[in-house]
């Protein structure tokens, strides 16, 4: 299990890399880091559901401006590695679904937490790097960059590796303490989830000629998760 917390670790670290400070090859999006976190714990198909519908539900919140959206990237390490635990252990039905798909919205807000802090710390090494320039010190601009990417980098690798953490731990030792009855009673939340995130995205689009194609997708989304079984 180490190598999979160090592996998680470095590939969670590179993502919030490219989530702010560098490439931004959308790395980050919980499709991508849910996916990979799941195929590091041990089931990639778990971890790609979880990915789905939390890109779903994230799309529209973008980092735009001044604004800070929730961590998304947080969320995709931990419903990720919660999710392929959980399908080795008590299995992931629809109500253990449902339950890592709320607990992983709580997580981003927790991480949107993390992620003011830091941005508050880059805005004061941006400012002693003006004083420095200002002051003539000209390599105090690389070194700034330098300091702000490893800010970046170091605080990502401490979420993924916190997430990662609390997505195992609650797939041992908090789901099972719950019968499939209990679970079972969050199934019921499921189809609201992915409906919720199309109603996200529909909330920022502003023509109005989608709006056929917005509610056959709501349609389809609602009739596909009541009619197919979730396989246990």
């Amino acid at each position: 299990m180490a190598w999979r917390f160090m592996l998680a670790i470095l590939l969670g670290g590179l993502c919030y890399l490219d989530r702010t400070a560098a490439c931004q090859l959308m790395l980050h999006r919980p499709l991508v880091v849910a996916t990979l976190m799941g195929a590091i714990f041990g089931n990639m198909a778990a971890g790609a559901q979880v990915g789905v519908v939390l890109e779903l539900i994230y799309l529209a919140r973008l980092p735009v401006g001044a604004s800070i959206p929730p961590d998304d990237t947080g969320a995709a390490v931990f419903g990720g590695s919660a999710a392929a635990i959980a399908s080795s252990s008590i299995g992931l039905d629809a109500g253990s679904f449902t339950a890592l798909l709320l607990l992983s919205v709580v997580v981003a807000e927790t991480g949107k937490v993390a992620d003011r802090f830091v941005r508050k710390i880059n805005v004061r090494i941006a400012r002693l790097t003006m004083e420095s320039v200002d002051r003539g010190d000209v390599q105090a601009v690389e070194q700034g960059l330098l300091a702000g990417l490893t800010l970046f980098a170091v605080t990502g690798m401490v979420l993924s590796l916190v997430f990662s953490g609390a997505g195992v731990a609650v797939s041992t030792e908090l789901l099972p303490r719950f019968g499939p009855a209990s679970r079972g009673s969050f199934s019921v939340l499921l189809p609201a989830l992915p409906l919720l995130g199309a109603a996200s995205v529909y909330s920022c689009s502003r023509t109005e000629r989608t709006a056929v194609v917005f509610f056959l997708t709501m349609a389809a989304v609602f009739g596909g998760t009541v009619l197919f079984r979730w396989p246990a």
